[in-house]
């Protein structure tokens, strides 16, 4: 130390800067970085009481899932027709999500209709009813068919749940208090027939309908799984021909549309050897994906000039190169997931998802339900209230 004229000591260095994990904005910066998975917020609240006290603010939080703007798979959802819902988790160990924490027990023939924005959607047809439950809040409530419908025979055809938050920035897979639109679509026996519900009005919307035709069947297909945009949900019927059923709630509108016509080429709807899916596109447009063998053949519907659309064949991907598949190996599809990245499952337990525009995959280890022929994916984000047992310790 040195003395001045004064006599006063000064001091002969600066002031230690303090350390970047003391500055909770940088501090929030870098934990923002943390993979999106349920172990890694988890793990830094343990580190101190500030660390704590920073993750679990709500603001951080909404910037957590900003910056990772998709949220995670966690796993896959199945039911069986004695009313059993069962999680399968898609994560490592040391997320471990207990298969009882996301599973449910409900009334025997109760059907898991849909997966989406964090939501699970479940028909219970005996009480003329649907189920909305939130697995990471463990919230479930009921939403009665619509008033026209009571005391009348009215079968599901499928039904479909999303997110109908509009503020800006908003990412899907913590939307627990944020409003919902519950849709479905259904037949009597001369009609097809749609209607969206709206949590925030608590009531039913307007009912559209058309006339059934004559090939229509009942159910559709789980070799083509329902997919949902914000305004649409769309899915594939069998009959004497195949169709598409589209309900745009956004729009008001109901429609069957045929598949493209060469799809016929490939014996796709002749003894079960072919595949397909539905997928919306941004533009708002439709895409029809085929899986022959490992070949995935894809048609966009376009409108010429005279505004009629067409079907046009857009591309064929091969897998086999890009997944390493042998001869005797086996895919089968199990859906899309909410980027529109398609889910395959590789003979008996191996689950890839490719972004088929991208060519860019990820390969999942998992062992799913032997019992179960429909998988739904489930995308959210998840944290545990408490410290899990398979946590390593630090």
């Amino acid at each position: 130390m040195s003395e001045d004229g004064s006599g006063r000591q000064g001091a002969s260095s600066a002031a230690v800067p303090a350390s970047p994990l003391e500055d909770d904005n940088l501090l929030s910066l870098i934990l923002h970085r943390l993979p999106a998975v349920p172990s890694s917020l988890l793990r830094a609240s343990l580190v101190c009481k500030g660390w704590r006290s920073l993750v679990s603010d709500p603001r951080f939080l909404r910037d957590f899932r900003t910056y990772h703007k998709n949220s995670p798979l966690l796993g896959f959802f199945s039911g069986d027709l004695l009313g059993n819902v069962e999680f399968t988790t898609m994560l490592g160990s040391s997320d471990c999500i207990p298969a009882s924490r996301f599973s449910l027990c409900l009334r025997p023939g109760s059907r898991f209709l849909c997966s989406h924005h964090g939501r699970i959607l479940i028909l219970d047809q005996e009480e003329q009813q649907f189920l909305v439950w939130d697995p990471v809040t463990g919230e479930l409530g009921n939403i009665a068919f619509p008033p026209a419908f009571n005391g009348k025979m009215l079968f599901i055809i499928d039904g479909g749940i999303v997110c109908a938050a509009t503020d800006q920035g908003h990412v899907h897979g913590a939307c627990h208090s944020d409003p919902f639109r519950l849709v479905f679509l259904g037949e009597d026996r001369e009609r097809i027939l749609a209607c969206a519900y709206s949590s925030e009005t608590r009531a039913w919307g307007n009912l559209f309908s058309i006339m059934r035709p004559p090939y229509f069947v009942r159910y559709n297909s789980p070799k083509c799984p329902s997919t949902l945009s914000r305004n649409s949900i769309s899915l594939l019927l069998f009959g004497d021909k195949a169709v598409i059923l589209e309900f745009d709630w956004g729009k008001g509108n109901l429609a069957l549309i045929d598949v493209p016509s060469d799809a016929y080429d490939f014996d796709a709807f002749i003894g079960g050897m072919c595949q397909f899916m539905i997928a919306h596109v941004d533009s708002g447009g439709l895409c029809f994906y085929l899986l022959s063998a490992f070949s995935v053949h894809v048609w966009k519907r376009v409108c010429n000039s005279d505004g009629i659309a067409t079907w046009m064949l857009e591309d064929t991907i091969e897998l086999r190169n890009l997944l390493s598949l042998k001869p005797t190996m086996h895919l089968t599809i199990l859906g899309l997931d909410e980027d529109n990245k398609v889910i395959l499952k590789l003979t008996d337990s191996v689950v890839f998802m490719v972004s088929l525009e991208s060519m860019q995959f990820k390969t999942l280890s998992t062992q799913l339900p032997f019992y179960s022929f429909s998988f739904h994916p489930f995308k959210s984000f998840y944290t545990p209230a408490v410290k899990p047992c398979c946590l390593i310790q630090s």
